[in-house]
């Protein structure tokens, strides 16, 4: 059972080999902050049950100012030669700024111009000022377009050489980091091995605090697991959580279902518009999520822990009709290794009638022989008539009701007051029972022309 899919993308160290950057010095420290502040809370509560290790010593070698902040700086703590180097650098930096503007104070006076800055633009228009900045030795041309001309301050013997004792410094800071650095990174994995705990019990507690919240949230429930005894599945208050969110949405009521499979083969059968399709869907979803080990969206749970499930809403693709890409993917399902759960949703509709029962109903008892669980809906009679699988139906709603509901007035009414009026439990039957056979009845509410439904009835009279 997958533990925690999330250890694959929970925040990781990166290699040893090379020397971390400060990116990854930010990254880690400020995972250690909010690690240290997610244990102190779970101890409070009492969730002593995770390997929690404590950081603060990792933290403290971070931050040797003891900011008690996630951000990173290379402290001049680290180093007192790049300390003396910065700010060398920034003294230089100042004197930098006090020659250019002495210099542009010179530039203004000699050329009589006293609102020059230190870089503007020009309109070539503006020829007489362009030629006296040209020919000075205090600006140069810096970029030029069809209409316009800029200019900078230029440098002098004096600036020139306070920017080369800058670019000095600069190599030898970027030096003295690469050597803080490697220092900072032999220190870190250092203590790789707490690093690495603590990163783990972190994504397994965010993914246990992620199922946690999904089961309050849509009202789940943990499951028992009791492969080895009957019932094999059993789900009270059962529910498609896909579907009932989207009736949800639209204002309409969601119909949970109690449901009781106890054999390996299982029949279903139903009206059309019954929720066969839905309740598969579910039994999918609830497979699923057991083995991902997240809750369920019932009541109550209990099934076994299936290796696959195998579920036929294959569509059509390049190379292949329905039917032959759901035949495809049944035969890669039986080829794959331990026991499957096979969601069989009117398995071979695909082709012409007469096969198609054949081949469900062949299927069918060839899954029931093996250790698989199946369960299939579906409305061929040749599968109710096979020995030894428990057969199931919908109830579906009566034919009283159905007639009732011609006289609604719009074809939405009549969908709405169908889907209130539907019964959708799901109870067992006799083994032999037949499929419902209400589908004209369906068609007429949806609007089929009386002219059809009188061609029908014309058949049905001459069969009889």
């Amino acid at each position: 059972m997958a533990r925690n899919p999330l250890a694959s993308c929970a925040f990781y160290l990166p290699p040893e080999g090379s020397p971390l950057s400060l990116p990854d010095l930010y990254e880690i420290k400020s995972f250690i902050y909010h690690y240290q502040k997610l244990m102190t809370y779970a101890l409070t509560q009492k969730l002593e049950a995770y390997d929690w290790v404590d950081l603060s010593a990792v933290f403290e070698f971070l931050d040797p100012e003891s900011s008690g902040l996630p951000g990173f700086r290379l402290s001049p703590l680290y180093s007192s030669r790049l300390s003396d180097l910065d700010k060398e650098r920034q003294q230089q930096t100042l004197s930098l700024k006090h020659e250019r503007h002495a210099l542009l104070k010179e530039a203004k006076s000699k050329l009589g111009i006293p609102k020059l800055k230190e870089s503007f633009c020009l309109s070539r228009s503006e020829g007489e000022l362009i030629s006296k900045l040209e020919h000075s030795q205090y600006f140069v041309l810096t970029a030029q377009s069809v209409a316009n001309l800029s200019f900078g301050l230029a440098d002098s013997p004096s600036t020139n050489s306070i920017k080369a004792e800058i670019d000095r410094l600069n190599t030898a800071i970027e030096a003295e980091e690469e050597r803080v650095l490697a220092r900072l990174s032999t220190g870190v994995f250092s203590f790789k091995a707490v690093i690495t705990r603590a990163i783990e019990t972190c994504a397994e507690f965010g993914w246990d605090y992620m199922l946690a919240e999904f089961g309050l949230c849509y009202s789940c429930v943990i499951p028992g697991m009791e492969a080895d005894r009957s019932p094999q599945i059993c789900l009270k208050g059962l529910r498609n959580l896909a579907l009932e969110l989207s009736l949800l949405q639209g204002g309409r009521h969601y119909q949970s279902l109690d449901i009781r499979f106890d054999d390996k083969a299982n029949l279903i059968t139903g009206p059309n518009m019954g929720g066969k399709t839905s309740l598969l869907r579910a039994l999918a979803q609830c497979a699923e999520l057991f083995r991902r080990g997240i809750p369920l969206p019932a009541d109550e749970a209990e099934m076994p822990y299936y290796d696959y499930v195998f579920y036929n809403n294959e569509q059509e693709s390049e190379n292949l009709s329905s039917f032959g890409a759901e035949v495809v993917a049944l035969n890669k399902a039986l080829a794959h290794p331990g026991r499957g759960l096979y969601l069989l949703d009117e398995f071979a509709r695909g082709t012409n009638p007469t096969e198609g029962e054949a081949l469900a109903t062949a299927v069918i008892r060839h899954l029931a022989m093996s250790t698989h669980t199946t369960i299939a809906a579906t409305h061929y009679t040749m599968p109710t008539r096979v020995k030894g699988i428990s057969h199931f139906q919908i109830k579906g709603i009566n034919s009283i009701i159905i007639h009732n509901l011609k006289a609604e007035s719009s074809l939405d009414h009549r969908l709405r007051a169908l889907a209130k009026a539907m019964d959708y439990a799901c109870v067992p039957v006799d083994e032999n029972s037949n499929p419902p056979m209400n589908a004209i009845h369906i068609a007429e509410l949806l609007g089929l022309p009386a002219a059809i439904l009188n061609l029908l009835q014309e058949q049905k009279d001459a069969e009889d």
